[in-house]
This record gives structure tokens, sequence and C-alpha cells, in this order.
């Protein structure tokens, strides 16, 4: 009789602690963000995220998020209620990974701050020779060596006025804000405000379990660390004790 009674209390928990998994708030330090939907740790089930949502902690306890392909950011900090995040190049040198990252495959925008600020399709190119510096080009200092500067040209400049002589182009990149040098200091990304938006003020989302395409549903309100698994779990000991004690009798 005590075998199956602590055979049902043991699963009654894992039940427990299992649904509670999305409600369960995490981060890589005590100083770094709160990490819950959409975003989830590596680790933890899928429903927990939204697609792309992903993050994953450094051995330094930093938070990173990957993007596609392969480029890599520091998340610096997130605000929910906002729907954005501020990030940072990992080496402060962001167009090291630009011919890597393509946010259009990710759930993330460039978040600009204005609405007369756009995004702009650039040409790398290594030189022999610094060039004079105008508007449509722009140093990047992090990838440069002392003989060797690198410029991003505005693919909008015209050939005309760039001095383009003693130079060998490097690579592409499209829609990236200006200037891309500033983006090494580290810049902001914002995602749909339609992900989670009936539930964001309690607090209360995850991907739902049976959904073809990915869609959201409200939950009971979230915890943090044990607290929460230690509250659910409460009414079942305490059923498992009246039990006890009614048996002894």
């Amino acid at each position: 009789m005590m075998f199956f009674l602590f055979l049902f209390v043991t699963i009654s928990l894992d039940v427990a602690v299992s649904q509670d998994d999305c409600l369960v708030s995490s981060s890589c330090s005590h100083q770094g963000s709160l990490i819950r939907f959409p975003f989830r740790l590596k680790g933890q089930p899928d429903r927990c995220g939204y697609p792309g949502f992903e993050l994953s902690c450094t051995e330094r306890n930093e938070t990173i998020l990957e993007l596609p392909h392969s480029a890599k950011v520091l998340v610096k900090n997130i605000s929910y209620e906002s729907h954005e995040m501020m990030v940072q190049d990992p080496e402060k040198c962001l167009p090291r990974q630009l011919q890597n990252l393509s946010l259009s495959a990710s759930p993330f925008n460039f978040k600009l701050s204005n609405q007369w600020e756009a995004l702009y399709d650039f040409t790398f190119f290594n030189c022999s020779s610094k060039k004079r510096e105008m508007s449509y080009v722009d140093p990047i200092p992090c990838l440069s060596l002392p003989d060797y500067p690198v410029y991003a040209v505005m693919s909008t400049a015209s050939i005309r006025d760039v001095d383009l002589s003693s130079c060998q182009k490097m690579y592409n990149i499209s829609a990236v804000p200006y200037p891309v040098s500033e983006l090494s200091k580290g810049f902001s990304l914002n995602w749909s405000s339609e992900i989670c938006r009936n539930c964001e003020e309690s607090m209360k989302c995850r991907l739902k379990s049976n959904s073809k395409e990915p869609e959201t549903e409200c939950i009971g309100e979230p915890a943090t660390g044990a607290g929460k698994k230690v509250v659910t779990a409460g009414p079942i000991i305490g059923f498992f004790l009246l039990l006890v004690a009614v048996s002894v009798l």
C-alpha cells in the first residue's frame, strides 16, 4: 500500500513539474536578462519558446542568441513590453559577421531609431591607402590594419564620387543601418508584437503543442526557479500525508 502511494506521489510530482517547465523563468546569471516566452533557454522543451527564439549560456554566463546563418550576438537586455532587445557582437566587431547574417530568415528586425532612418546595402573594400571620408563611405576600424583600411561603401553611391583605386572588393551585405561601424557598439533588434499579444500583460504564454503552425496560448502565472514547483507540489504532498495518517489509524 505504502509503495503504491509513494509511486503515485512520485509520478504526480513529475507531471506537475513538467507542466510548469514553461512557467519557470530562467537566466544565465544574476545580472542577466530574464528568459521567458517567446524566448527559451537551450535544453527547455520546444513548446516553451517561439521558433527562432532559442538562447544559450556561455562559459562566462553570458546570454547568446544565434542568428541565421552562424552569426552570434550577446544579449545585453530584453524588453518584453516593447518587444525589443539590445545585443552586441561578442568581439565588438559586428561587420566581421555581417556577411553571415540574414535577419530575413529570423523573426527579428533591426530596430530603427526614427521614421527617417532606413536600411541600406553595402560593399566592403580592403584598400592600401586611406580614402576621403564621405557620408556613404564608412571606415571600419575593427577590420582594418594600419596600412590597409577597410571601408563599407553604400551601394547607392556613384562610382564617379568614390575613389576605389588601390581597393579590393571583399563582400556585399544587405539591409543594415548606417553607419555600419556603429553597430559594433551594440544595436537593437525587435520582433512582432503579434507574438503572444493577448497574454503579455499577465505574462502567461507558451507555444501550442498540437498546432501545425506556430500558435501561442495563454497559461498560468509565471514563477522563478523552484518556488513554483514547491507550490504546485504542495497539495499533492499534503494529500499523501493524509493518506498515510488514515492508513496508520
